[in-house]
């Protein structure tokens, strides 16, 4: 059955899908019958198609004569092509063999005179073969090679030379040396840029060690001085070991260096547990801080007790290796100095106090005195001078001039004896308390003054407020008042007197040219100095403060309850101080 169309063998054979892999296929076309899928790819697969159809039961039952002859007629053909293929391919190789005789001929011979140090030989490259073209390019290419190869190997070797020397040279030391001939083979004056770029950075690298091993030299020297000078013992620790010390030791502790190198920084210390105490401050701090400094009782070789400042700090800022630095200052003297200082500065305050208080108590009978005795004596003298005034019958103008005269001077030494024994001591202050002496006090000092003033006095039970306290406020608003008259140039005063929970507060605010922070600290303010004293003494707080132009506020906070040492506490001290020492 021919045809022309794509028909299929399963359609002409009536092969089912179950009988044929090629059944209803759409690649495995036809191949035996001339249009079909399979007619023109039949190369290579000739054979196994027809083998796997004449295996075909269906094939073989369904072959009638005219299909047979068709497929003879197939094979016939294909034999046929198969000889003219199978002639063609016998004809090309034995042309081929010949053409490969001859060029392998030729490329054995060029080969044999490019071995025996003739590179410029060259064979014809063209061919019908392309594998023996590209064999001939390839033989004239590394002939080409060759001779550059060898026009170069004398320049290479003159230069190489050249490189070797110069190493040479800088293998002894000479840095100075240099590669300095010029090529035309761009590798080697690539070489020679590296080579030359490699001695200086070698040189700059070589120099810069050198600089920085002189300079650690010179420190390691200025170390081992300062360390040899300082008056401290400094002690290096690695893993609770001492591995150095310096001569500050034997001053500080009385160990020499070698004597505790290797031991632990325990022998230092009292006892395990100071020394336990110290090791936990110590790394408990620099872990979080990387510095330590704190005082601690040591104990030195002689088994004296000693107060030391220790300074730690990790070494290299890594605590990983636990090499730590320690520094231990004796300051045994100094506590000893600051104690003693602490103590003279307590008997000078209670020395001031004491003053303060007896100053108190003699202004308080001065002015007692003052008033009963020169008072009255003046009282009796203006009595008798009047009684003369009577008795005298004569109308002599001089003595009756004189006789007034007299009576002035004495009413005149009368209210000087009331000012002066109220400015010794004010009577309100004992008599009426602390606001209306202030209230006086301010009214008086102000009264000839182009300063006006607001004065708010907010204290109620001050029949409760301690003598002492009252006193001392009284004082410390007499000086604020005097410092304002004097150096302020104030047109306005507000003084605020209040009780402040368990405090009595007193605030002094002027609108004058301001303090100065420098006249605050100055020590030669002796006034500002009294009242802080005063302050100091009752337990109280003092705050001065000032901007320039805008004035001064001084505010006292002074408590009620508590103080820290009264003037009869300090009276005492001063008399078994003096009992004691004189």
């Amino acid at each position: 059955m021919m045809t022309k169309s794509k028909v299929k063998c399963w359609e002409v054979f009536k092969c089912n899908k179950l009988e044929c892999p090629a059944f209803h296929s759409k690649n495995l076309n036809c191949w035996l019958f001339t249009g079909t899928h399979c007619r023109n790819e039949i190369q290579g697969k000739f054979i196994d198609k027809v083998e796997m159809c004449i295996n075909c039961e269906v094939f073989v039952k369904n072959m009638d004569s005219g299909a047979m002859a068709e497929t003879c007629g197939i094979f016939n053909e294909q034999i046929k092509e198969y000889r003219r293929i199978v002639d063609e391919r016998d004809r090309e190789l034995e042309n081929m063999s010949m053409e490969l005789a001859l060029a392998m001929s030729e490329v054995f011979e060029a080969l044999k005179k490019i071995s025996s140090g003739d590179p410029s030989v060259r064979i014809t490259e063209k061919s019908d073969i392309d594998l023996i073209s590209r064999l001939k390019h390839m033989i004239n290419l590394t002939a080409r090679e060759i001779g550059e190869i060898v026009d170069q190997s004398h320049e290479f070797a003159i230069s190489l030379a050249e490189y070797f020397d110069v190493l040479h040279k800088v293998s002894k030391g000479d840095l100075s040396a240099r590669v300095t001939g010029t090529s035309s083979i761009e590798l080697l004056e690539s070489l020679k840029d590296v080579t030359n770029k490699t001695i200086i950075s070698i040189d700059r690298e070589i120099s810069e060690r050198k600089s920085a091993v002189r300079q650690l030299q010179k420190i390691e020297a200025l170390k081992s001085s300062i360390l040899r000078t300082i008056p401290h013992a400094v002690v290096g620790l690695t893993k609770q070991k001492i591995f150095f010390a310096n001569e500050g030791l034997k001053k500080v502790f009385g160990w020499n260096p070698e004597e505790v190198i290797g031991r632990s920084p325990e022998i230092l210390c009292r006892s395990t547990k100071d020394y336990q105490k110290i090791c936990r401050q110590i790394h408990s701090a620099i872990d979080k801080s990387k510095f330590f400094t704190g005082e601690f009782l040591l104990r030195r070789k002689d088994g004296r007790d000693i107060v030391c400042m220790i300074s730690a700090s990790p070494i290299e800022n890594k605590t990983k290796n636990n090499r730590i630095v320690l520094v231990y200052e004796d300051i045994t003297e100094r506590k000893q100095a600051e104690k003693e200082l602490k103590n003279s500065r307590e008997q000078l305050r209670c020395l001031s106090a004491y003053l303060h208080s007896a100053i108190e108590q003699e202004r308080k009978f001065i002015a007692r005195e003052m008033h009963d005795e020169l008072g009255q004596l003046f009282t009796v003298l203006n009595i008798d001078l009047a009684w003369l005034e009577r008795k005298i019958r004569t109308n002599h103008k001089p003595i009756r001039m004189k006789i007034e005269s007299m009576k002035e001077m004495v009413e005149s030494g009368i209210k000087t004896i009331q000012k002066v024994s109220t400015e010794l001591r004010p009577g309100l202050l004992d008599h009426l308390g602390l606001t209306a002496a202030i209230e006086w006090h301010t009214k008086e000092i102000l009264k000839n003054k182009s300063i006006k003033y607001n004065l708010e006095l907010n204290i109620s039970d001050e029949l409760f407020i301690d003598k002492d306290i009252s006193t001392a406020i009284y004082r410390i608003y007499q000086e604020a008042l005097t410092n304002i008259i004097r150096h302020s140039d104030a047109t306005l005063v507000n003084i605020y007197l209040k009780k402040d929970l368990e405090n009595i507060v007193l605030e002094v605010t002027d609108n004058g040219r301001g303090i100065t922070r420098e006249q605050i600290e100055n020590a030669k303010s002796y006034g500002l100095t009294g009242i802080r004293e005063r302050v100091y003494l009752l337990g109280g707080t003092l705050k001065i403060s000032g901007k320039p132009g805008k004035g001064t506020t001084l505010k006292v906070r002074i408590p009620l309850t508590k103080k820290i040492e009264g003037y009869s506490a300090c009276r005492k001290r001063i008399i078994n101080y003096v009992n004691n020492n004189i």
